[in-house]
């Protein structure tokens, strides 16, 4: 089985894929541990293509994150696409919160020697506008692969507990 996992930063989207991995126990893999280099630096593109693709063409995995560029050919291999369409206010309190509480450390998600830090401005204008610019992309790309894939849309913790209850 392959599941990928998309959504805003804040989002939950971690969570939710550690919270998959220990009840399916199919390989986890966090886009960011990939993508970023210690201290936040950014990867070669062709680099991270090449390593991303190779993740999505493992038999099974857990993938969560965005890399908007190459989502879609994640969304391809994958049977299982869920969305999490987390509300814009709740996205930044997690975001602040993770930074209060884990700040100087590398959160388990992050690539090593990425530490939490506060969220810039470029970070929160991303988070800000995902809304209008990513979320359509992804719109159009569920109802592309609608008749192909299992997706769900979670809005809520009661479509997030029921979908965790349902892959148990």
């Amino acid at each position: 089985m392959k599941i990928a996992i998309i959504g805003s930063p804040g989002s939950g989207k971690s969570t939710l894929a550690l919270k998959l991995h220990k009840i399916l126990h199919i390989p986890l893999f966090h886009i960011d541990q990939y993508f970023w280099k210690p201290g936040w630096q950014r990867p070669d593109r062709q680099e991270f293509a090449k390593i991303h693709d190779q993740l999505c063409d493992a038999p099974e995995w857990i993938m969560e994150g965005m890399a908007t560029r190459h989502f879609e050919y994640r969304l391809q291999k994958a049977d299982v696409i869920i969305f999490l369409d987390t509300p814009l206010y709740v996205c930044l309190y997690r975001i602040f919160k993770r930074a209060f509480f884990n700040f100087g450390k590398v959160f388990f998600s992050s690539a090593p020697g990425c530490v939490e830090r506060w969220p810039d401005h470029e970070f929160l204008k991303y988070v800000w506008n995902f809304n209008k610019k990513q979320k359509p992309e992804v719109m159009a790309l569920l109802e592309k692969y609608k008749n192909d894939k299992k997706i769900f849309v979670v809005k809520n913790q009661r479509d997030l507990d029921e979908l965790v209850k349902n892959f148990k």
